[in-house]
């Protein structure tokens, strides 16, 4: 090939470069963070050009959102609301995960359990457990006692149900090696059923976080006077509906913070697996 031709075929200087910064362009625009930050803006973009043309109290912009946030904020309600919800919310999915929990590490390795609470979980788990409520408030009162039985009855089938799958996901293999290895029972348990399951069990407590926190809001409509929920009910009988939706978005950050907790603690402990994460 003549050096002309070959002159000719070569890239010019600048293109190089170009190239390489129009892909760390792409690569930046479509990274997981980034993608994420567009989707949000784009929902509350289309949120707010809906709440500027239709104009009315029942749609506030974004701006008469903050000022209501603020407002609820600067008066203390917003927190003091937020920590009822939040400690009668864990309260009851502590119930739940330690009594769901044992009873699916439980009903995994003992044939009798399982035989026992098998229908009672199939029959169960698809019945929509807040119908149940009007008997939980007949039994416990409208107190606290009965969001937190509320909350606890609809975490335990989704926390029972992963803990029982990743305590029967243990390989045969390992099991019989531990058992080769002169390992007892509290042994095997330890070492080995139990790091099995631990990736299930996280999986099974991140669906359950939300689960809380949208029972313990639904309960806090009817006959509370505290709560995030009281203060949603509240705000749309005055049909002050921006202040609702500061309360709504609060619920939606607690949520979010809660799961990027749950996330970050599965990859502290369950450090030789990475978990998949939204």
């Amino acid at each position: 090939m003549a050096d002309a031709d070959i002159r000719a075929a070569r890239p010019a200087a600048g293109a190089v470069p170009d190239t390489f910064a129009g892909r760390g362009l792409s690569a930046v625009l479509l990274s997981s963070p980034v993608l994420k930050a567009l989707g949000l803006a784009a929902v509350l973009g289309a949120w707010q050009l809906y709440a500027t043309i239709n104009g009315t109290r029942l749609t506030p912009g974004l701006e008469v959102i903050g000022q209501s946030f603020m407002q609820l904020l600067e008066d203390g309600e917003l927190l003091e609301h937020a920590a009822i919800t939040l400690t009668r919310g864990f309260a009851g999915l502590a119930i739940s995960f330690l009594v769901a929990g044992l009873l699916g590490f439980v009903a995994a390795r003992s044939w009798v359990v399982d035989a026992a609470l098998g229908p009672f979980v199939t029959f169960g788990y698809p019945v929509p457990k807040l119908a149940l409520y009007p008997v939980i408030i007949l039994l416990l009162g409208l107190g606290a006692g009965s969001r937190i039985a509320q909350v606890a009855l609809e975490c335990f089938f989704p926390i029972f149900v992963h803990c029982y799958a990743g305590a029967r996901a243990v390989a045969p293999k390992m099991e019989w090696l531990a058992r080769n290895t002169g390992a007892g029972r509290w042994r095997l348990l330890a070492d080995v059923i139990v790091p099995s399951a631990l990736p299930f069990v996280f999986t099974g407590l991140r669906v359950a976080v939300p689960i809380m926190l949208i029972v313990m809001t639904v309960t806090e409509f009817i006959g509370d006077s505290q709560g995030l929920g009281y203060l949603i009910a509240r705000s749309a009988s005055y049909f002050d509906t921006a202040s609702a939706f500061a309360v709504v978005a609060t619920l939606g950050a607690i949520g979010f913070v809660s799961d990027r907790v749950v996330v970050k603690l599965r990859g502290r402990v369950v450090f030789w697996e990475k978990g998949a994460s939204l």
